[in-house]
């Protein structure tokens, strides 16, 4: 199933296969690290009903200052309470092309809850907040707080390089930092992140004990390696016609254009550092980030840490699931996120 990114990426590709060698890795830089909402606009900026309707769902939104290099991030909440919220995926098809576009519909709730406790969502590369608001509605549906992130570089945030990792714990740390003095966090939290934000969010953990538990979708091992992983499966054919020397010295240039250093990114030598429950679901059928990324990462991890390998899904089809993982999701943060003193979930 191909959605915009992977039309983006495809073209891009196709069009620096043309081109001379010391084009194609100058070139591959720069669509590896400057801003995604630089090179494609996001829906949310370029469609104002989809922002609208969204919108509505958030209780609050604003923007944070971050950095070194500076950026501002987007936020949204979405606070705990019934949303009668039904979901469901339909697959389209239209002048070639097929792709699998989600349905919501909810209804504000009446009443307020409290928290039983906060879930940080983040999203994929080349994504947006938007796209695990499916998440967000599940979660609050159970009690939890939920704050979206649109990471540097993506959705409605500004920044003009990603870092993967390299700025992102700094940002993830600044996130946290300021929702504790807003009062919507307590002292521990929980992150679900998808490929990308599942990453940043183990790189997180590694870094800051606030973290008491993480669902990482269809995370990558490491941030170099993924990279010319995902162009081979997003754009198999296009991206045979780029060298592995080409490949290589792209990933080199990169890191030099944003300042950054890969060795930020490599999430399996972090897992030393991450001492808390983590939930694995990767797709046994993703050819964009194999499964094995997650195999290794569970290597690595502590107990009662697992991994969930689904037998039909790939990339694209697990990053907006619910369905039949929703118990699993809901019950890890529901044993392994400590509910803050005074919740509806703090007991005696």
């Amino acid at each position: 199933m191909k959605g915009v990114k992977a039309t983006f990426l495809m073209t891009g590709l196709a069009g620096l296969a043309l081109l001379q060698a010391g084009c194609v890795s100058s070139i591959l830089a720069t669509m590896a690290v400057k801003a995604p909402n630089q090179q494609q606009v996001p829906r949310a900026v370029r469609d104002a009903e989809y922002a609208r309707r969204f919108d509505s769902i958030y209780a609050s939104t604003w923007r944070l200052p971050v950095g070194p290099p500076p950026a501002a991030l987007s936020l949204a909440v979405v606070e705990p309470g019934d949303y009668r919220f039904n979901y469901s995926v339909e697959q389209k098809e239209a002048n070639g092309w097929k792709w699998l576009e989600p349905r919501f519909d909810w209804t504000l709730p009446a009443t307020p809850r409290s928290a039983r406790g906060t879930v940080v969502l983040l999203h994929g590369y080349r994504d947006a907040k938007e796209n695990v608001a499916h998440w967000a509605l599940c979660l609050a549906e159970a009690g939890y707080r939920c704050v979206l992130v649109d990471l540097r570089g993506h959705g409605r945030s500004g920044g003009d390089f990603i870092g993967f990792g390299s700025f992102e714990v700094g940002d993830l740390g600044r996130v946290l930092d300021d929702l504790q003095k807003r009062g919507l966090a307590g002292d521990r939290v929980g992150l679900l992140g998808v490929s990308y934000g599942a990453s940043m969010g183990l790189l997180l953990a590694a870094h800051d004990k606030r973290v008491a538990a993480i669902v990482a979708l269809e995370p990558f091992s490491n941030a170099a390696r993924a990279l010319v992983e995902f162009a081979h499966g997003v754009a198999p054919r296009q991206a045979a016609e780029i060298s592995e020397a080409d490949f290589a010295a792209a990933v080199a240039k990169a890191a030099r254009r944003a300042k950054f250093s890969w060795s930020d990114g490599d999430v399996l030598a972090a897992m030393e550092h991450v001492t808390i429950p983590v939930l694995f679901i990767h797709g046994a059928k993703d050819t964009w980030i194999s499964p094995d990324h997650s195999r290794l990462l569970h290597s690595r991890a502590h107990e009662p840490s697992r991994l969930v390998i689904l037998p039909e899904d790939e990339h694209v089809s697990l990053s907006m699931r619910l369905g039949d993982i929703v118990p699993e999701v809901r019950g890890w943060f529901d044993c392994y996120l400590p509910a803050p003193p005074g919740s509806d979930s703090a007991g005696p």
